[in-house]
């Protein structure tokens, strides 16, 4: 994958992922004004599940199929790219039908005994549905990117994220129910991954890709792909495991220092609802240039330049350092009076004023991640995720309950640092071996 066709692809989901940001912006005020910041706290709280369910069914597949078509596209075999693609697809469909089964079926005893709130049974109930869909549009995205076409990408997020609005304000203003609460934020985004999903299947169909190819997939192959799936998608699962306990615990330890239920769950959701989300929205960027680094750093090892490699890696840190320290400015100046504007939340704004110094760490953290899995390193980014996760767990579970939120933020400042160190260890040990292997 050349350079230019890497700046055009981080151009061409950049511009997308901003639009699909700022659609995912209004949409989220919409909400908020609409079912409120608790609510809005009890709609997040039912998301370490499913996002649990889609590392399970999805991610480390589609991650493995981003690489490998890039690989085979890059040794001219398309015939073996193809076979990928279907191969990853209905190991990711089948596995999602299953997660969807379990999640249905368990819901009230998750609610309760897990996420200790027997609101978020209903919600479970219904965002589970969107699982297959998941499935079916991150497969035909992630044969897309691997195949150079980042558009298709865009298009589906920003599609996604259309619908979502759209269905917010159908039910809101169709369905006359005052108690219709976070199940309005649900049920858009359940209709939002089923549309997406849809339009992935109409777009590959019309492409012509992925029906026909002329070549079938050896033993190797195979091995190979699930050699790349295990490790992505145990990273995933564990890393998102964690997240998730950490997610879940928040508000209990929030609740044993302001000893209030209310203010507890409402500081939650300012967090995870309105902070984060304000701290994420840059990393569109940085984001974007990831999913077109990992095919790019894959197509570079398959030819065995180091060179290339390098200069990715240097580059790519290099500008999320310096987007990060723009968004600790901006934020810094501008988050108050961000907050307060849009979701008329002045807490909100002193929170994500104080938080702001942790963008480039989270910038950096991304795109470094992204090189460790193209360099085929996808355990060594799975301890460091553990151990970065195990921080923030232990700063959430003793020091949150003592000195509240600011505990908190300290144990992402530490675990984000300790991470990007180790990483940067990995990347430079790996890549000056294989340079003197190669030499």
């Amino acid at each position: 994958m050349s350079k230019n066709v890497i700046i055009k692809g981080t151009l061409i989901l950049t511009i997308a992922g901003i639009l699909t940001k700022l659609l995912g912006f209004y949409n989220r005020i919409f909400l908020t004004r609409i079912i409120g910041v608790k609510e809005l706290g009890i709609y997040q709280l039912i998301f370490p599940i499913f996002i649990l369910s889609i590392s399970f069914c999805c991610q480390g597949i589609s991650t493995a199929i981003t690489k490998h078509v890039s690989y085979h596209l890059g040794k001219g075999n398309k015939g073996n790219s193809l076979y990928i693609f279907k191969y990853g697809l209905c190991i990711s469909l089948s596995l999602s039908i299953i997660a969807m089964l379990l999640i249905y079926s368990l819901s009230t005893p998750i609610s309760i005994h897990i996420l200790k709130n027997s609101d978020c049974g209903r919600l479970l109930r219904i965002i589970c549905v969107a699982l297959p869909f998941v499935a079916i549009k991150s497969c035909i995205n992630s044969y897309f990117i691997g195949s150079d076409r980042p558009d298709i990408l865009g298009i589906s997020h920003f599609m996604e994220q259309l619908i979502r609005i759209v269905t917010a304000y159908i039910l809101a203003y169709a369905v006359s129910n005052p108690t219709f609460d976070s199940r309005l934020a649900t049920l858009s985004v359940v209709s939002g991954e089923i549309f997406s999903g849809i339009l992935a299947v109409i777009l590959i169909w019309k492409s012509g890709k992925g029906i026909q190819s002329s070549s079938k997939l050896n033993k190797v192959n195979i091995i190979s792909f699930i050699q790349d799936v295990i490790p992505i998608t145990t990273n995933n699962l564990i890393f998102t495991l964690f997240a998730s306990f950490e997610a879940i615990i928040l508000p209990a330890m929030l609740y044993k220092f302001y000893a209030d239920s209310n203010t507890s769950m409402e500081l939650y959701g300012m967090v995870t609802g309105i902070v984060i989300p304000f701290l994420l929205f840059p990393a569109t960027i940085t984001t974007s240039l990831s999913t077109m680094l990992l095919p790019a750093i894959s197509n570079a090892k398959a030819h065995n330049n180091k060179k290339k490699i390098k200069k990715a890696i240097i580059s790519c840190c290099s500008f999320s350092i310096f987007l990060g320290l723009i968004a600790f400015a901006g934020y810094s100046i501008l988050g108050e009076w961000a907050c307060e504007f849009a979701f008329k939340s002045k807490n909100a704004g002193v929170l994500l004023n104080r938080m702001s110094f942790l963008c480039p760490f989270i910038y950096v953290n991304g795109i470094l991640s992204t090189i460790l899995n193209g360099l085929d390193k996808a355990f060594n980014n799975l301890f460091i995720n553990i151990l970065g996760l195990i921080i923030r767990i232990l700063f959430t579970y003793i020091l949150v309950p003592v000195y509240g939120i600011n505990a908190y933020v300290l144990g992402m400042f530490l675990s984000y640092l300790l991470m990007i160190c180790l990483m940067l260890i990995g990347i430079r040990s790996t890549v000056s071996k294989d340079s003197l292997q190669a030499s």
